[in-house]
């Protein structure tokens, strides 16, 4: 009987040790988040949950977006000016703990474009032994059409949704559609080269009409592991 009993209070305090991850701010204002509970949150997360800190004081929002959404809680209460707002001594710790790791993802983020930026240099130069010793790039050249995606890409104009960021491009010469993109998906990179066969202006009225699908293409993919930025193998298809 004693053993059960000890087993269940390790179990409990076990349980007890694992945070659960935080899905709003309603507890924002009474309990102090714990960095594990937010550990699995982008940027854009993170900004939901100061957002949701400050309507439940009241902030009025400038975004008519982020306006409309809270104007719906039946919770929501907004304050005439908000420089009228105090927070107290729980919700400041918890801002500061949103703060400093927004500052955190956003230096990663910063991180992973510079390797980019990089891996792209030296594409751009054709330092092959480079390539191969700091991203373990050795595709062939019969098969390399990634510099093609580079060209294409502005490494700083990357459009983030959470922790998947998107650049793409599609270029339609009236034969044929090339597409380029970059997409990102946590620590997965991947470049993609593709062409499509049927042109906007052969899907109305082209005597011989062509099915809109993918003809080839060419998958780079990469991980991004421990602030490097590593080849991991090419998928080519059609």
């Amino acid at each position: 009987m004693k053993y059960k009993i000890l087993l269940l209070a390790l179990l409990g305090s076990a349980t007890g040790g694992f945070a659960q991850t935080l899905k709003d701010c309603s507890s924002c204002a009474t309990q102090v988040i714990k960095p594990a509970q937010i550990a699995d949150k982008s940027i854009d997360d993170i900004r939901y949950l100061t957002n949701d800190l400050f309507a439940r004081r009241g902030y009025v929002f400038q975004s008519s977006e982020i306006d409309a959404y809270y104007a719906n809680k039946t919770w929501y209460k907004p304050v005439n000016a908000n420089y009228t707002i105090e927070y107290n001594a729980v919700e400041k710790q918890n801002i500061k703990l949103f703060q400093d790791r927004t500052k955190e993802l956003t230096a990663q983020r910063k991180q992973l474009t510079e390797a980019l930026k990089g891996f792209k240099a030296l594409l751009d130069a054709g330092d092959k032994e480079a390539l191969a010793r700091q991203y373990q790039y050795r595709v062939e050249s019969n098969s390399d059409f990634i510099k093609n995606v580079t060209d294409e890409i502005f490494m700083d104009d990357i459009h983030w949704t959470r922790h998947k960021g998107l650049y793409r491009v599609e270029k339609d010469n009236g034969d044929i559609v090339k597409a380029y993109s970059l997409a990102i998906d946590g620590n997965r990179v991947v470049f993609e080269f593709s062409l499509k066969g049927g042109s906007v202006i052969d899907r109305e009225g082209a005597l011989y009409p062509r099915e809109y699908m993918t003809e080839a293409s060419y998958v780079y993919i990469f991980e991004y592991v421990q602030g490097k930025l590593v080849f991991q193998k090419l998928v080519v298809a059609g």
